[in-house]
């Protein structure tokens, strides 16, 4: 899915991601952050902790694949979030 598409559906179905924001515009090491973003030439799927910095979880050459893996992974975390 397209990075528009990605934000209309995480906003419609509402998930849950407990503290954390979710960023797609830009690489950001703000504490407890979601992110996908595109960096020289790669779409970039990161997550920052508490005390700042971030970590790559997973790097795809397309918007699409990246945005797919992100809202599965974002899908993931609400469910573990919701069952507990």
């Amino acid at each position: 899915m397209t990075k528009n598409d990605f934000l209309k559906r995480i906003e419609s179905e509402k998930l849950n991601t407990g503290e954390y924001i979710i960023v797609v515009d830009y690489l950001t090491d703000e504490p407890l952050v979601m992110g996908c973003t595109q960096e020289n030439g790669k779409w970039i799927i990161y997550e920052t902790k508490e005390r700042g910095g971030y970590f790559v979880i997973k790097e795809l050459p397309e918007e699409n694949e990246a945005f797919d893996y992100f809202y599965q992974f974002l899908l993931s975390r609400h469910n573990y979030l919701t069952q507990n």
